[in-house]
Formats: structure tokens, C-alpha cells, sequence
């Protein structure tokens, strides 16, 4: 009988701390494209699920993972996973914000290192509110993406060549 008041207190005491500060939490769901650039390119689509804190009206941080579909050129199906800072201009209707995602891509074909790795991105986007907290959202950007492929070559420029690089366009729903 004790467990059970311990879990059963537990249980209450959780939930009633996390019903308190739902509204400091954001999750969002994207659906985007990536076009592969440059002599080694690496086109992808993905679906992606973000999890945001609200350190102020303005600014958010956060995490997210996705699964991401390739053009088949060096592994067919991607899993990346990143932290996301996001920063609004204004808190309007239509609201502006600058996105900035960097985590590792692990993918279906590969041990961890041997393939994909380090990804970053920078975007800039929009808000479009529907509801008081429901919005859709576009985001366009860019996104860098390290590979394997890099070690053997010897590139003696920015080390930005490094990177797969691309174009990178999304759209989403903020629960």
C-alpha cells in the first residue's frame, strides 16, 4: 500500500508540474527539401518532429530528429537529430523568425562516422498564426552536411567545401 501512495503521489506531483508549464513547451512537425549543390551533391526530402522551451516570448530552444529520404547517392534513408535555437523579430500574425539547427546525421547504411555526421543549418521563416498557439510555418534556409567523402580529398580552401551543401525549404504545423 505504500509503493502504491509513493507512485500514486509521484504520478500527481509530475503531471501537475508538467500541466503548469505546458504552455513554455512547443512541438512542431516540418515536412521539407533539401537540393543538393556542388560537384558531390546529396538531394533529400524529410519529415521531422521538434520539441521547443520557450526562454522568452522572442526566443525558443530545443531538440529534434528526423527521417530523411536521399537521392540514393551515398546512403538511401537518413536519421538526423539536432539542437535548434530560434529567434522571433516581432510577435505579430505573421511572425519572422532567424533558425539555426546543429546536431549529426546517422544513417541506414553506415556505422556512425563512416558515413554521414556533423549537420548545421541556418534558415529564416515566418509564422503564420491560425489559433492562439496552433501556426503554420515555412522556413527557407540552407543546410550543411559532413561526409565521410571529405576525408580523402585534399581540399585546401574554406573549410565550409568540406560540407555537403544545399538549399533547404520547409513547411510546418506548431502544435
Amino acid at each position: 500500500m505504500k509503493k502504491f501512495l509513493l507512485l500514486a503521489s509521484a504520478i500527481l506531483i509530475s503531471s501537475m508540474s508538467f500541466s503548469q508549464k505546458s504552455s513554455d513547451f512547443v512541438m512542431s512537425a516540418e515536412l521539407g527539401f533539401v537540393k543538393g549543390v556542388g560537384i558531390e551533391r546529396h538531394d533529400y526530402g524529410i519529415a521531422a518532429f521538434n520539441y521547443d522551451y520557450k526562454i522568452s516570448k522572442l526566443s525558443t530552444i530545443g531538440a529534434g530528429v528526423g527521417v530523411g529520404v536521399t537521392d540514393g547517392t551515398f546512403d538511401r534513408f537518413i536519421f538526423p537529430v539536432y539542437a535548434r535555437m530560434k529567434f522571433y523579430f516581432l510577435e505579430a500574425k505573421v511572425s519572422p523568425f532567424f533558425l539555426m539547427n546543429a546536431g549529426y546525421t546517422f544513417s541506414s547504411g553506415h556505422k556512425p562516422g563512416e558515413g554521414f555526421g556533423v549537420s548545421f543549418g541556418t534558415y529564416i521563416g515566418a509564422d503564420f498564426s491560425l489559433f492562439k498557439q496552433n501556426n503554420f510555418f515555412a522556413i527557407l534556409g540552407s543546410s550543411y552536411q559532413g561526409h565521410v567523402i571529405f576525408k580523402d580529398l585534399n581540399i585546401n580552401s574554406k573549410v565550409i567545401n568540406r560540407f555537403l551543401w544545399g538549399p533547404d525549404i520547409r513547411i510546418g504545423y506548431k502544435f
